[in-house]
């Protein structure tokens, strides 16, 4: 009885906390060759892809030097780095705000969208949700 009454006070004691219920998540795929629509022409399915994924706050076209399709000299604050499992899968908790979303590539970091604002690869995360986020890499195809 005495252990019972120790083991309750000291779990008692013990302070939980909630896992984060916010950030990112969703999938990198691989995308290569030609890509145009052609009579008898079957594309090539999206591959998911393991990926050094770098996130930022979010970067304005104008707060970082882009040649070709790779970015270097980002203004804005890393805030998190993360590694896609083989399937491309991956999970980042993050607080609510609004980050850009790149891939690290041997030729430099890696992303293909850029919203109406300038805003490079966009993600808004909002309280106690994950924003969904498919990444194709695709620099190496032809459209």
């Amino acid at each position: 009885m005495k252990k019972l009454l120790f083991l309750l006070t000291f779990l008692g004691t013990l302070q939980f906390t909630a896992a984060p219920k916010e950030g990112i998540k969703g999938q990198v795929f691989w995308l290569s060759d030609n890509q145009m629509p052609g009579p008898g022409k079957t594309n090539s399915p999206h591959l998911g892809v393991a990926r050094e994924i770098l996130i930022y706050k979010a970067v304005n076209e104008t707060e970082a030097t882009q040649i070709d399709h790779f970015y270097k000299d980002i203004k804005t604050e890393l805030i998190a780095k993360a590694r896609s499992k083989e399937d491309g899968s991956f999970k980042i908790n993050l607080p609510p705000g609004e980050y850009s979303i790149f891939t690290q590539e041997p030729m430099g970091l890696f992303a293909n969208l850029i919203d109406g604002k300038g805003c490079v690869s966009c993600v808004v995360v909002e309280p106690k949700k994950y924003a969904w986020v498919s990444i194709t890499v695709d620099y190496e195809a032809a459209y």
